[in-house]
């Protein structure tokens, strides 16, 4: 990590930042590792926000149905779908597998980072319309399962 010049209480020291996560430091100063934390910044929460690991691939519309058509809701097939564009890293999932409602079936990296793409329904992967490494687009249809 990085080096600091530093005084203290009219003291100079160098110390050397081990960790640091937005509030707490972990700094090495003469040999001694201290604890340290920092201050918000003016307008910053404490908080720290987490990645979700779990993306809804198939939320409701406005009018509380699903994005799928009728014909496709006769045919009880659902779809995941993009949450947003990106490149898919790994299919979990094969043609024919049965998936549970929340089962991880693709990662996809959006913005550097990696995100888990969950089935909305138990059923079996009937089709998958996309390949390792294809670049997507929001709410392109990445795969479809047949609801049990």
């Amino acid at each position: 990590m990085k080096t600091y010049k530093m005084e203290i209480n009219g003291k100079k020291f160098e110390g050397k930042v081990i960790e640091y996560d937005g509030l707490n430091v972990k700094i090495e100063i003469n040999g001694i590792t201290y604890q340290v934390e920092m201050e918000p910044e003016f307008g910053k929460s404490k908080e720290q926000v987490k990645r979700p690991k779990k993306v809804i691939t198939n939320p409701p519309t406005l009018s509380g149905e699903s994005p799928t058509n009728s014909s496709e809701r006769e045919q009880n097939i659902s779809k995941v779908l993009a949450p947003l564009p990106g490149v898919i890293l790994d299919i979990e999932v094969e043609v024919g597998d049965e998936v549970k409602a929340g089962d991880v079936v693709l990662l996809l990296e959006a913005m550097k980072m990696e995100s888990e793409i969950t089935t909305p329904v138990d059923g079996i992967v009937k089709k998958i319309n996309t390949k390792e490494g294809e670049t997507v687009e929001e709410a392109k249809n990445l795969m479809e399962i047949e609801v049990k």
